[in-house]
């Protein structure tokens, strides 16, 4: 046993190595800073002055909100770089009516001779967001409204936004074996760690649905810290697959504060330069509270 234990921490160390070494994804606030800028330099050479951003488009796992959250930052880059108007979507009608007119002869036109230039109101940037199972990976064009001609194009990559993340129905996922894990932490006898509710009213002791989510509720505001970094060591291991995970980590905590806090302890610790460690205590807890989430969720229901 001592050997496997040995040999298990070896390769633990090279992975975490490996981690550590590897270049991490820019931060969000750097993804939108650069994804406007580059726009705004391309918009500045050439003569583009006014801008509309539509929303951008939702592919593989992205959600709306992290879509919208997306369309809204890269707005307020746009804005903050002080080199085009950005016009209100609802002013896009009028914007391509003026396009429509000048490309027709009624507006004023090129002087004779000279290339045709850029109208100052008909550029407009949409796009796409492809979600992967930590990424969002971003392509945003500049699009001439009129003809449909890419004007330019700007790619880029972030992390997902777990703290804005919905809860959607049928969105579950796989716990992996957990006694396995427990044995990586030691030899004794992994026992789980149950709250004492000897204070709690009567009805808390019954075995009704709602008592035994009131008792889940309390497990797992009392095991939020462990949980978070459970799942950040999970996301961080190597060999970690998505196919095993069908639900957003922490979808099955039942009070909506709680939840926010996990997700953010699980950014913290997912993007932490150190991959964080579970005491024995810390992964009895996780274990018996994970094991009582599925026994509830499949006699009950979580919510």
């Amino acid at each position: 046993m001592k050997k496997i234990k040995s040999a298990l921490a070896l390769a633990l160390t090279a992975a975490f190595a490996l981690t550590l070494g590897a270049d991490p994804v820019s931060s969000s606030e750097n993804v939108y800073k650069k994804m406007a800028n580059d726009f705004a330099k391309y918009s500045a050479n050439k003569k583009v002055k006014n801008v509309a951003l539509i929303g951008f488009s939702r592919k593989a796992r992205t959600s709306r909100e992290e879509s919208e959250y997306f369309s809204e930052k890269l707005l307020a880059c746009l804005v903050a770089s002080g080199k085009m108007n950005l016009l209100e979507r609802s002013q896009l009608n009028k914007v391509l009516e003026e396009r429509m007119l000048a490309a027709s002869g009624v507006t004023e036109e090129a002087p004779e001779g000279s290339q045709v230039r850029i109208n100052p109101s008909d550029a407009i940037i949409v796009g796409t967001i492809f979600g992967t199972k930590l990424h969002l990976n971003i392509i945003a064009k500049m699009i001439d409204p009129l003809t449909g001609a890419v004007l330019h194009t700007v790619e880029g990559q972030m992390e997902r936004q777990w703290d804005i993340m919905p809860d959607r129905e049928g969105f579950e996922f796989d716990v992996p074996d957990l006694q396995d894990i427990a044995a990586m932490f030691g030899e004794e006898e992994m026992k789980p760690a149950y709250v004492d509710f000897r204070d709690a009213p009567a009805s808390l002791n019954t075995e009704t649905c709602n008592a035994r989510r009131a008792r889940l509720s309390a497990m797992q505001g009392a095991a939020l810290d462990a949980k978070a970094k459970y799942w950040a060591a999970q996301m961080r291991a190597p060999g970690f697959s998505s196919s095993k995970l069908t639900r957003n980590p922490g979808g099955e905590i039942i009070d909506q504060d709680e939840k926010k806090k996990f997700y953010l302890l699980l950014n913290a610790y997912h993007k932490a330069a150190a991959a964080p460690q579970l005491n024995t205590g810390e992964m009895n807890t996780v274990i018996a509270m994970m094991e009582e989430e599925g026994r509830i969720s499949d006699e009950c229901g979580l919510h």
